[in-house]
């Protein structure tokens, strides 16, 4: 292949002597070489050879480039380069043209050099100081941007290149570094100087150039020609003084001072914000970041140049600002700022603060002083380092509220106007409701040694005009209601009504109004035996036998019809009707186990025994333990959970332990219920099969229970 054969003649005239090189390159023509179809073992010899020659990387690859080696194919040979460097354990890595170092510092240092590098400790900022956050390890905000146009203020150097395009009647394109001496070499051209030239002058110097050798169709705009910086350089600038990580960086000749100062980690915790210096060369350019972080201001962001020193002072003066403010913490103050500027610096005070004056504590000779200052010298205070100053809050009082409470329409806080009288107040309440008290009035008053004072009035001349009473700040004026001066007025009903309860005592309310509130009679009601018992106004507790109540009977036989429902109740009346004497709900049992029809049954009369339920149920299936009947009722009495957690061990025959880890028995437990035991046996050897009443030892009539009769059961017990 022609670039082997190329390369081999740039290696072996190499071995001589620069110049040779350089006329070897001239005589060839290296523009439709192919990378890829070299090998690492060759691209590995070939670069060995040309580097023993003793030209630097930067050389060779520039004069590939003059000789017309594309800029894909030049770059895939670096990148060849670098692979195989990689991979050489120990080697030292090329450094190549255009790469910026701060990006990929690894290209920069050998493997041992990295190893030899100590580590960065983490550095510990004092956040409360302003503008730090914006160097924390979590901000972007002065990260370099590369990705940028070609600032029209930057001045090309050595390192940097030129990528010149020509089109139209004729196609090329050129890379051109710049050289040590400023000048960049275009075949067939020669050397061009553009040192210190911006790109745009530059381009103009190249495309004169072109049109006067070479490209003669430029003159008459055939053909164009188009100049761009497609590498920069690097340079080295130096940060001294109280710098987080003072040092020389080697950084892109694009980087401006924002951009140095976040690689340094900008001014330490003794380093100022306000007094930054730029040197270059003898010009020193102070930078203030105040402008930068409470304005957003760019101007003082300029270019960095090579050989650039950034000196971070000590901070001269730092002032402390806590409380009430949008944003507490410390503020670095030039001499002859006021606290009025430290405001601003902090945002300012916060909604809640007090304005009226601040607080600074100051360190004197003798100790320390604290001054209050007004808010109206606070433009020509100038505060000292190490002044903390303090921002209380409001006094959570009002200086012109009263309060109205009570029977008017509009109660609440109301502002209170020189002068104002208390007939004021009440009509700007809206006035009074038709139940307020009229006759007497109280207004709970401060003095002014906060003591607490209260202070009568007659509410109705208040609002004639014969008493005039002046309001003062924080007054509280409750007018009562006529129902706050008394007891709730009820009247209560009780027994068979489908909702039982008390109602409201209501004028003229009549016992037929009270029963059709509270639902009308239950099922059963005594209607014939209505009783009111009304309360006495006066009990004569010296008698032995006094009267507690007056009790009113009433006939409602016919219902509400009736005319005793006429009757006008009183307040705290207590209406009880009673269920009939000759009126009882159907009660039932349920039969569980081994019977034949196990299930519900109701009780036929007040005196069916045990072995007439059985008989209805069918008798014992032949697996049941006839000897033992269970009866499980509703207790008419309390029951602690220990006594009922005995009373099952004892008739179910189980340990605590099994009793508490089986949940069914232990939900049964807990339950408010009986557990009767019948001994069959023992009732057949008396002979009472007929009557199983006496073997459960209770009176006759009170087997079972008009209770909630779901727990009330009869188990036949299986055979074990």
């Amino acid at each position: 292949m022609k670039f082997k054969s190329l390369f081999l003649l740039l290696v072996v005239v190499s071995l001589s002597t620069g110049l040779a090189v350089a006329q070897t390159l001239n005589a060839d023509n290296l523009r439709n070489v192919d990378i890829a179809a070299l090998s690492d073992d060759e691209i590995k010899s070939y670069y060995n050879k040309a580097k023993a020659t003793g030209l630097s990387d930067e050389q060779l690859f520039a004069m590939a480039s003059q000789r017309g080696l594309p800029a894909d194919q030049l770059q895939k040979l670096k990148d060849r380069l670098l692979q195989l460097n990689a991979g050489s354990k120990g080697s030292t890595r090329p450094t190549l043209p255009g790469t910026v170092k701060e990006d990929k510092p690894e290209l920069q240092k050998t493997e041992s050099e990295e190893a030899a590098r100590p580590a960065m400790k983490p550095v510990l900022r004092d956040s409360s100081i302003f503008g730090s956050e914006l160097f924390s390890e979590v901000s972007s905000v002065f990260e370099p941007n590369y990705r940028i146009a070609t600032p029209a203020s930057y001045t090309l150097g050595p390192g940097d290149e030129l990528t010149v395009q020509v089109y139209g009647y004729s196609e090329q394109t050129y890379r051109l570094p710049v050289s040590a001496e400023g000048n960049v070499y275009i075949q067939n051209v020669g050397p061009v100087s553009v040192l210190g030239l911006s790109v745009e002058d530059a381009a103009n110097r190249i495309k004169a150039r072109l049109a006067a050798t070479i490209y003669k169709a430029i003159s008459s705009g055939q053909t164009k020609v188009q100049t761009t910086l497609s590498k920069i350089r690097t340079i080295g600038v130096t940060v001294i003084g109280q710098a987080t990580k003072p040092g020389t960086y080697n950084i892109s000749s694009l980087s401006t001072l924002f951009n140095l100062l976040y690689l340094c980690g900008g001014p330490s915790g003794n380093g100022s914000f306000r007094k930054i210096e730029l040197v270059r060369g003898s010009q020193r350019r102070q930078i203030d970041l105040y402008s930068f972080l409470l304005r957003g201001d760019r101007k003082d962001n300029v270019l960095l140049q090579d050989q650039d020193v950034v000196v971070i002072p000590y901070y001269q003066m730092r002032v402390t600002i806590e409380g009430e403010v949008r944003r507490p913490g410390k503020f670095e103050m030039l001499p002859n700022e006021s606290l009025d500027q430290l405001m601003t610096y902090c945002g300012g005070f916060s909604d809640s603060a007090f304005r009226g004056s601040i607080k600074l504590m100051r360190i004197s000779d003798t100790g320390r002083l604290l001054a209050d200052v007004p808010a109206d010298q606070m433009g020509s205070f100038l505060p000292r380092s190490g002044d903390v100053v303090r921002i209380g809050k409001a006094l959570n009082r009002f200086n012109n509220r009263v309060t109205v409470r009570g029977a008017v329409y509009r109660p609440g806080d109301y502002e209170l106007k020189p002068g104002m009288q208390l007939k004021q107040l009440i009509d700007l309440a809206g006035g009074l409701l038709p139940d307020a008290f009229k006759a007497r009035g109280i207004i709970a008053r401060l003095k002014d040694d906060l003591t607490a004072a209260s202070v009568s009035f007659d509410v109705g001349s208040v609002l004639a005009g014969k008493e005039a009473i002046s309001l003062v700040r924080e007054d509280i004026v409750t007018i009562s209601s006529l129902f706050d001066l008394r007891d709730q007025q009820v009247v209560d009903v009780q027994g068979a009504v489908r909702t039982p309860g008390s109602l409201a005592y209501r004028e003229g309310i009549t016992l037929r109004d009270v029963i059709q509130l509270s639902g009308g009679f239950a099922e059963g009601a005594d209607k014939a035996n209505v009783e009111i018992a009304r309360r006495m106004p006066e009990v004569d507790v010296n008698t032995d036998a006094y009267k507690q109540s007056e009790l009113i009977r009433v006939d409602l036989s016919a219902g509400l019809a009736s005319a005793g429902a006429n009757e006008v109740l009183k307040p705290f009346d207590l209406i009880l009707i009673r269920s009939r004497g000759n009126f009882e709900r159907q009660r039932s049992v349920v039969v569980e186990g081994q019977v034949l029809s196990p299930g519900r049954y109701s009780l036929e009369n007040s005196k069916e025994t045990i072995s007439q339920l059985l008989q209805r149920a069918g008798g014992f299936k032949g697996s049941a333990d006839s000897s033992a009947i269970l009866i499980k009722r509703v207790a008419n009495y309390s029951l602690s959970a220990t006594e009922r957690q005995l009373i099952m061990e004892r008739l179910l025959d189980v340990s605590r332990d099994s009793l508490m880890r089986n949940p069914e028995l232990r939900e049964q437990m807990l339950k408010e219920i009986d557990f009767l035991s019948v001994n069959v046996e023992k009732i057949k050897a008396n002979q009472e099969i007929s009557d199983l009443i006496t073997a459960l030892g209770v009176e006759t009539g009170s087997k079972y229970k008009d209770e909630d009769l779901r727990y009330e059961k009869v188990v036949i017990m299986t055979d074990a």
